[in-house]
């Protein structure tokens, strides 16, 4: 049974710590049938993620943008960016990604490497993922470079955090020599960025409350029109359906975590109706709340 989730923060951010404060970098080795519903759900982070697929497929969603990853093929996903991966293959689909902050990069950030080379690729607006895939050199050079140092860093070998610092540096020289950054940043697309943060913050905080799509809106400061278009063209959803799968997430949690009553844990969650609750339940996991409360859980892979 999936057991993994994601924290994060009333603004959607992840909380967890990613490496440590001498290395600013964690790697982590993941399967999707880990995650509850098999997907990673939309949040962010101050951190750069590059994620390769070894099995399978994942689409990730960016604001306004989405891409399937398949085997052998990888993508970076920028820092502070809003994103989302959901599993896109009928095999399992298998990742290795790293997580890390700009600063394992030049240790400080006055220096010319990074004003000249990371800063500008930070603060690209447009620049919210970018995919490798193995038939382009450069991004075959990506590719192999980052394959090796996780293999390296599973190996667990003395040099581990070296050899993966050396590797993310390479990875970024790469990219910042082989792509072109727009000439201005996109205040449109920062702005709607904002207020569907500020929307998905509003829902977290007040799920299990009776809230409607105008509070939704209103916490957004834009009316239910522009609301159902931003979920539709950001998130590829609408202000109900996004708040009913974040319920069910929570519910399913909920259902794993502790031994309460499945009928407190659906009016917990904002459903008044505990037989609506299961029905939409079994639609979003294919199984009634009991059932799907006493599957074992699977081991961390």
């Amino acid at each position: 049974m999936q057991h993994i989730k994601i924290e994060t923060d009333a603004q959607g951010r992840e909380l967890a710590q990613h490496g440590s404060l001498d290395f600013p970098c964690g790697t982590y080795d993941e399967y999707f049938s880990q995650f509850f519903n098999e997907e990673v759900p939309w949040h962010w982070h101050e951190e750069i993620e590059v994620v390769l697929v070894v099995e399978g497929a994942t689409l990730v969603q960016c604001v306004n943008q989405e891409r399937v990853i398949s085997r052998g093929e990888m993508v970076f996903i920028n820092a502070n960016a809003l994103h989302r991966l959901t599993r896109h293959s009928e095999e399992e689909c298998h990742i290795l990604n790293v997580v890390f902050s700009p600063k394992l990069l030049t240790g400080h950030l006055l220096g010319t490497i990074y004003q000249k080379h990371i800063l500008p690729i930070l603060q690209s607006s447009e620049l919210q993922m970018v995919t490798f895939a193995p038939d382009i050199s450069w991004q075959h050079q990506c590719i192999q470079t980052m394959q090796e140092a996780f293999e390296h860093w599973h190996q667990e070998h003395s040099d581990k955090e070296f050899v993966l610092q050396m590797a993310l540096m390479k990875l970024w020289h790469l990219l910042a020599s082989n792509i072109k950054l727009p000439n201005s940043h996109s205040k449109n697309t920062t702005q709607q960025e904002r207020r569907i943060q500020a929307a998905l913050e509003f829902i977290q905080q007040h799920y299990r409350n009776g809230i409607s799509v105008y509070d939704i809106c209103n916490a957004a400061n834009i009316s239910e029109s522009e609301g159902y278009r931003l979920f539709r063209n950001l998130l590829n959803s609408t202000p109900t359906a996004y708040l009913t799968e974040y319920r069910l997430r929570m519910a399913a949690q909920t259902l794993v975590q502790t031994k309460q009553p499945i009928s407190q844990i659906a009016y917990d969650t904002g459903f008044n109706c505990p037989a609506y609750f299961a029905k939409k339940f079994r639609q979003q996991y294919g199984s009634t709340p009991k059932a799907f409360r006493q599957q074992p859980l699977k081991p961390q892979l």
